[in-house]
């Protein structure tokens, strides 16, 4: 028997392995760009939940002004505190479009930038709270002193004022309870986003 192998055979089973190595790399490539695919859908339904909570909020602030404008008017509160009142709801409802304004549809287009953009949405809420909540604890001792000089009955405006201070405390919880929800949906994205550039590398 010959000592040596066939020269032959062995370009024959290096062409086999490297076939094998070339369909198994084609096949992790494949598998990889489905993960990236499936991670990146759910990045976008993410967003899509981001939007459609804003929606809810800006809906609610649209509710509110005309209620507060007939509030005003029936209370014979002063139209310029009714007209700040406005003016602060529709500032809020600005704010949070404009804070939550990624278009979905151009999140793929460049990952870095999208969660560049991410990034910079959850800075901006937490500076939006900062705002809103001193904000909100001023307009409530303003109302409350407004309750006291409209001429209405002492144990009203206690109940009023009761009633404006409960209002604002659930008012608060459900704002900050919507707060962590968008913030915990932006650590989500940029989590999966992340995922998605170390598969790429």
């Amino acid at each position: 028997m010959n000592e040596f192998s066939n020269p032959i055979n062995n370009n024959d089973e290096l062409d086999d392995l490297r076939l094998q190595m070339n369909d198994l790399k084609a096949r992790l490539d494949r598998t990889t760009t489905l993960n990236e695919k499936l991670m990146f859908n759910s990045v976008k339904r993410k967003m899509r939940g981001v939007h459609k909570s804003i929606r809810k909020v800006i809906f609610m602030g649209l509710v509110a002004c005309p209620l507060w404008i007939l509030i005003g008017y029936t209370w014979n509160l002063p139209w310029y505190f009714t007209a700040f009142t406005i003016v602060m709801l529709m500032a809020s409802m600005t704010a949070d479009y404009f804070i939550n304004n990624l278009e979905v549809e151009s999140m793929g287009d460049n990952l870095a930038e999208t969660a560049r953009k991410l990034i910079k949405m959850k800075k901006m809420r937490v500076k939006q709270e900062l705002i809103a909540i001193p904000v909100l604890i001023g307009w409530l001792a303003w109302f409350i002193w407004e309750l006291q000089h409209i001429g209405l009955e002492k144990q009203l405006v206690t109940g009023m004022a009761g009633g404006a201070i409960i209002g604002a405390i659930i008012g608060a919880a459900i704002g900050l309870r919507i707060y962590f929800k968008l913030q915990d949906a932006n650590d989500e994205m940029l989590s999966q986003i992340n995922d998605i550039q170390n598969e790429s590398n």
